[in-house]
């Protein structure tokens, strides 16, 4: 009995340790971002572009949070805004989610993204990443750019399209893929990933509440 309950209790412990850590992971992420951020109302607006995000398209939180702040680093870099960042993280998400893709497909995405806005420009290079990711994407963008394939081909040679050409691909994406996106995510098929964002979200509150303990029981033997 002694050993039943040894386990029990030990397995118990293991899973706490899980829990607090993955909230400890939000909890990094959530600081990292304050500090991309450069007001409290930006940061607000970053948070509910995170949590809307997840919610409607079961993107994972962690992921979600990850990706975020990474591409709200590089576009408030660029001269953007969070805004501009909450815009074009939902609408290639959309896109990715409407065409079949999951969380990996968006987490690549999200890095040519990022690249993109830290250099300033779109180049062929992180285009070719977006594309293998999501299908039709190079057409997007041509369309959003006003121009025809071959005419975009060029233009990336000559290092001829601009952040303002993505902007506009993000709205096109948006219009293109937002009402097939959320009907998607609310699908049958989508049930367990609801399930998973759903035990996600306990999994950060009940982490959340245990990691004080951790916290102090690490600091005392530091």
């Amino acid at each position: 009995a002694g050993g039943a309950i040894g386990a029990q209790v030990g397995m118990l412990r293991q899973s706490i340790a899980a829990m607090a850590e993955y909230a400890a992971q939000i909890g990094r992420l959530q600081i990292a971002l304050q500090g991309v951020t450069k007001t409290s109302d930006e940061y607000a607006s970053a948070q509910e572009a995170i949590s809307r995000l997840s919610k409607d398209l079961n993107v994972p939180i962690l992921e979600a949070t990850k990706g975020f702040t990474q591409l709200s680093a590089s576009v408030i870099g660029a001269g953007g805004k969070v805004n501009d960042a909450a815009v074009v993280f939902r609408s290639f998400t959309q896109a990715i989610k409407a065409t079949g893709g999951g969380a990996e497909e968006v987490n690549g995405v999200m890095t040519a993204l990022t690249q993109i806005f830290s250099k300033g420009k779109v180049s062929a290079e992180e285009i070719n990443q977006i594309a293998e990711r999501l299908p039709g994407a190079f057409t997007a963008i041509a369309k959003a750019a006003g121009k025809t394939g071959p005419e975009l081909q060029k233009a990336l040679e000559n290092g001829e399209v601009g952040l303002n050409d993505l902007m506009k691909t993000a709205q096109y994406l948006t219009n293109q893929y937002g009402a097939s996106a959320a009907k998607m995510a609310a699908s049958t098929e989508e049930s367990g990933a609801r399930m998973t964002i759903a035990l996600d979200k306990i999994k950060f509150e009940v982490g959340q509440a245990f990691q004080p303990i951790g916290s102090e029981f690490q600091e005392s033997i530091t």
